[in-house]
């Protein structure tokens, strides 16, 4: 009996262990996403001192606010060409992977929390990037307005 049991539980994880093979497999023959993202920002609103604001910039469901893929460096480097990855995921289970479409989002803040709103802040939004016609994307945007959100307060 014991020796049936033995050879049951090596033959139940020997099936696991293909199963979970399988899987990753079915994972990895989808291709990885992307969207090369030109940033720039109005004339006008860049603010003198660049070099101490933080940008953000995000992949997200259109009308949702979670990012699939996120980006954090300086306002200051504005114009730049930023490339959102899929392994750019702040969540293991929400990536660009989960999206057909998605929106970008470039937020500058003087704040170190990306939480946290300020009427200084200032953003600007992309039209919706859809994955429909290949894993890879590229787009223009520019920042190019107050954080509203934070200006009917």
């Amino acid at each position: 009996m014991r020796k049936f049991l033995f050879l049951s539980s090596i033959l139940l994880v020997t099936l696991s262990l293909q199963t979970q093979l399988k899987a990753q497999e079915l994972i990895s023959e989808k291709p990885s996403r992307s969207i090369t993202v030109q940033v720039d920002i109005k004339q006008g609103l860049m603010p003198n001192d660049a070099e101490d604001w933080v940008l953000y910039v995000y992949a997200s469901k259109p009308g949702e606010r979670l990012p699939l893929a996120n980006f954090k460096g300086k306002l200051s480097q504005l114009p730049s060409e930023i490339i959102l990855h899929q392994s750019m995921y702040l969540l293991p289970h929400l990536t660009l992977q989960q999206a057909e479409s998605v929106v970008i989002v470039a937020k500058a803040t003087k704040s170190k929390n990306p939480h946290q709103k300020s009427s200084e802040d200032i953003i600007g939004y992309s039209s919706p990037v859809n994955f429909n016609s290949g894993p890879h994307q590229a787009m223009n945007m520019s920042i190019d307005q107050h954080d509203k959100a934070v200006l009917k307060k």
